[in-house]
This record gives structure tokens, C-alpha cells and sequence, in this order.
């Protein structure tokens, strides 16, 4: 069985003077962050390999009351 595509928002936001990246990605689905200062940083956040402090995580499903 194949895994569901997932779809994301890059923003990528040039810096005068800097060398390299810097931007955000937004997975549309659950709405979390997670901005990149590098391109394995861009990729880590696209593979959802690492997790960070400051991410927005969806809320967890409530327990049916019995």
C-alpha cells in the first residue's frame, strides 16, 4: 500500500549578505511550521525526520467518554 501524499508550503526568504537559505515549511494538512536555515535543514523538515521545540503539533483526538 502506498503512503497518502502529503502537500507543504515552502517560503523561501532571501537575506542580503548571508550565504545559503533561510525559509519555512508548512505542512497544509495539520497547519505546523518548522522553519530551515540550510537545504538539509529544508529536507529534514519535508521528511519530517526531525522534530523541534517550538513546533505547532495538532491536538490530540479526545477519548470517547463510557
Amino acid at each position: 500500500m502506498t503512503a497518502p501524499i502529503r502537500s507543504f508550503v515552502v517560503r523561501i526568504y532571501r537575506r542580503h549578505g548571508r550565504v545559503g537559505i533561510d525559509g519555512v515549511v508548512e505542512d497544509v494538512k495539520t497547519g505546523r511550521s518548522k522553519p530551515f536555515h540550510s537545504i538539509a535543514e529544508l529536507w529534514d523538515a519535508l521528511r519530517g525526520a526531525r522534530r523541534s521545540p517550538g513546533r505547532k503539533d495538532a491536538p490530540l483526538p479526545t477519548p470517547p467518554a463510557d
